[in-house]
C-alpha cells in the first residue's frame, strides 16, 4: 500500500514542467526539500560542460560513501497541464498530455525514502543522492556530474521494468557520419564536369548491408542528405546512422566496413568521403558476483521482492556512469508507456521502488 505522502511528492514534482536543460524549477524544489530536511544539498557546477540551464543536485551524505543514486530531472514533454487521473491502483495520465511518471517517479522514490530515513533516524551508510540535468539528451548532465572519487557503484532509478528487476547489461550505441565530396556541375549544360556524391552515397550503401549483424550486433541508416537542387550535380551528401552492440568489439568491424566501402566508392568516382564515428554510450555488463549486483539484490531481497537482472532495453545513465568507471544498473521503477498521453504507474510500483531506495540506504 502507498503512503499518501509519497503519492502526493510524486504529483508535485511531475507537474513542474522541466524540459532537457531546463529543469531549473525541477533542480530548486529538490534543492529546498533536500535542504529542508537538514542535509548538504548542492549544486554540482555542471551546467555549462553540460550545455543547460542548470546544473545537478548533489547530496553528500556521511561524505558521499561509494554508493551513488540517481534520477535524471527532464521530461521530454511540458507535464504541467496534465489532469492527473488517481484510482486506488495506479495514477495514469488525462490522456492529452503525458504524466511525467519518467523519471518524476524515481526522483519521488528517491526523495521520499530519504525523508522517511531522517524522520526515523535511520541509521544511514554513507552514499550520494544526484538528480541529473539532460538525461534524454545524450546523459549530458551525468557525464558531467561531479562525484566524490569514493563512488564505486551507482543506482539509476529509470527502468520501464517492474521493481526487482533491473539492467545487468546494456547495449552501446554507435554514431556514425558519412560526408561525401564530388564536384558541382551544370546539370544541363555540362554534367559531365561533374561528380555526382548522392550517387558516390548511393553506391556505397548498396554495397553494405544493414540490419541485424548477429544476435548482440545491428546497424541502421537513419538520415541522408545532400544537392542543391534537380538542375546541378550534387556537390556533398550526408549520411548519418549507427550500430548498436552489446559488446564494444562487435561494433568494430561494421564500423570499419562503412568506412572502407564510403572510401571505395568515393574514390572509384573521383569524389571523396569523411567518416566519424563516436559512442553515444558504450555498452556494459556486470557478471553476477560484482558488488553492484551484489547490492542490488540484497536491497530488493530487503524490499520484500525477487531480483531480476535483465538485459536492457535501451540506453540509460548507467551506461554513461559505467563509462565514467563506476559500475552502475538502472532499477526498475514500474512505469508504463513512458512518455506517452497514456502513460501510468501502478501505485505499488511506485511505493515498491521507494523500498528499494531506502533499502540501498541503511546501514
Amino acid at each position: 500500500m502507498i503512503s499518501r505522502r509519497l503519492l502526493d511528492l510524486f504529483l508535485e514534482l511531475a507537474r513542474i514542467d522541466g524540459l532537457p536543460g531546463k529543469e531549473d524549477a525541477v533542480a530548486k524544489r529538490v534543492f529546498a526539500f533536500i535542504s529542508g530536511l537538514g542535509l548538504p544539498a548542492q549544486m554540482d557546477g555542471a551546467a555549462a560542460a553540460a550545455l543547460s540551464g542548470t546544473s545537478n543536485v548533489v547530496c553528500r551524505v556521511g561524505g558521499g560513501g561509494g554508493v551513488l543514486l540517481l534520477a535524471h530531472m527532464d521530461t521530454p514533454r511540458y507535464t504541467s497541464s496534465t489532469v492527473p487521473v488517481v484510482t486506488a491502483d495506479r495514477v495514469s495520465a488525462d490522456g492529452k498530455n503525458p504524466l511525467g511518471a519518467d523519471a518524476r517517479a524515481g526522483m519521488a522514490a528517491m526523495l521520499y525514502a530519504l525523508e522517511r530515513a531522517v524522520n526515523t533516524n535511520l541509521p544511514l551508510k554513507p552514499f550520494t543522492l544526484a538528480f541529473t540535468t539532460k538525461g534524454r539528451h545524450g546523459m549530458a548532465g551525468a557525464k558531467h556530474l561531479a562525484l566524490p572519487g569514493t563512488v564505486r557503484c551507482g543506482f539509476v532509478f529509470d527502468a520501464p521494468l517492474a521493481p526487482g528487476a533491473y539492467t545487468a547489461s546494456s547495449h552501446g550505441v554507435a554514431l556514425f557520419s558519412a560526408d561525401v565530396l564530388g564536384r558541382a556541375a551544370d546539370a544541363a549544360a555540362e554534367p559531365e564536369k561533374g561528380i555526382c556524391a548522392i550517387s558516390i552515397a548511393a553506391r556505397a550503401l548498396a554495397a553494405l548491408k544493414f540490419g541485424r549483424h548477429d544476435e548482440q550486433t545491428t546497424s541502421n541508416i537513419g538520415t541522408i542528405a545532400g544537392g542543391s537542387g534537380p538542375d546541378t550535380v550534387p556537390l556533398a551528401a550526408m549520411v548519418r546512422g549507427q550500430v548498436r552492440a552489446a559488446v564494444t568489439e562487435n561494433a568494430g568491424p561494421v564500423l570499419d566496413r562503412i568506412k572502407a566501402e564510403f572510401e571505395a566508392a568515393a574514390a572509384a568516382a573521383g569524389g571523396a568521403a569523411a567518416f566519424k564515428w563516436s559512442w553515444e554510450f558504450a555498452p556494459y555488463s556486470h557478471p553476477s558476483g560484482a558488488e553492484v549486483r551484489l547490492l542490488a539484490d540484497e536491497a530488493i531481497i530487503a524490499a520484500g521482492l525477487a531480483p531480476a537482472p535483465v538485459p536492457a532495453p535501451g540506453g540509460s545513465e548507467a551506461n554513461a556512469l559505467n563509462a565514467r568507471g563506476i559500475a552502475a544498473v538502472n532499477l526498475g521503477i514500474g512505469v508504463k508507456n513512458p512518455q506517452s498521453n497514456s502513460e501510468y504507474l501502478p501505485l505499488d510500483h511506485l511505493a515498491k521502488a521507494s523500498e528499494i531506495a531506502l533499502q540501498l540506504m541503511k546501514k
